[in-house]
């Protein structure tokens, strides 16, 4: 595999590319990709099992939402599963990432009001926020997130959001489904959703980082009675918040759409 990889890194172009991705859930897509970096996009082989969730659990006429929406790879993916009578929104802080984002939604004919992106980072509040910024200038969260502490290499001010304003307040439509991938942020994300979870009751792909994000999510989800499952083929349920790893990959349901696979 690492000859394949330097063979491809000395074929791949720099810079961005507009390509169309080769594989996966993606086939036939387009998007703008660094070929240096992001082959595993280009490849069809990023997050397998969150593919395979959004295969199985996704359906048409969906509302969905993308929280931490990055360049727009799982958004394109939940465009996909929810059909061209169901509605994205794609979530994301960092100014760098929501361009590319916009222009990988239009390379693929989705702008409003079939997928919306939206400039902020989710958390409790409806705020400015701190976010941080880190090595890779494409990654970051949300000053007071968990997660692992690296080292930042800058902060930017960024609009705060949280789902219960952006529904409720706002008056935007409730999801079915709602990924939520924001680096140690969903300790602050999901109490600004708790209205949500206890009316809408979406079905949420979660992935959590540390053990404090694991305890505040086990907390919130099941005490708005959802069943917390491991996102691998079964989808076997948890049975404790000690049988969660650091870094877990997760599917939340509420009782009604437990067993609708």
């Amino acid at each position: 595999s690492r000859l394949i990889r330097r063979g491809l890194n000395r074929a791949a172009p720099t810079g961005l590319t507009e390509i169309e991705i080769s594989a996966g859930l993606l086939a036939g897509m387009k998007m703008r990709l660094d070929l240096q970096s992001e082959k595993d996009y280009w490849l069809g082989t990023y997050e397998p099992a969150l593919q395979n969730a959004i295969r199985d659990l996704v359906q048409p006429g969906w509302i969905a939402y993308d929280v931490g929406a990055n360049v727009g790879y799982i958004s394109l993916m939940l465009a996909r599963g929810v059909g061209v009578t169901g509605r994205v929104f794609a979530f994301e802080a960092l100014p760098a990432n929501i361009t590319r984002l916009r222009e990988n939604l239009t390379l693929n004919r989705l702008e409003s009001p079939r997928a919306q992106s939206v400039h902020a980072a989710v958390g409790a509040t409806s705020s400015t926020v701190r976010f941080l910024i880190g090595p890779s200038d494409d990654m970051g969260k949300v000053d007071g997130s968990a997660g692992r502490q690296v080292e930042y290499i800058e902060s930017i001010e960024v609009p705060g959001l949280s789902l219960d304003d952006f529904v409720y307040t706002q008056g935007n439509p409730p999801p079915q489904v709602v990924k939520m991938d924001i680096e140690g942020g969903e300790t602050l994300a999901l109490p600004g959703m708790r209205r949500l979870l206890a009316e809408a009751r979406p079905r949420l792909f979660l992935e959590l980082h540390g053990h404090e994000a694991a305890r505040s999510a086990w907390e919130i989800l099941t005490a708005a009675g959802y069943g917390i499952s491991r996102m691998k083929p079964g989808y076997p349920r948890v049975p404790s918040l000690d049988d969660l790893d650091w870094k877990a990959y997760l599917v939340a349901n509420p009782a009604n759409l437990y067993y609708a696979t």
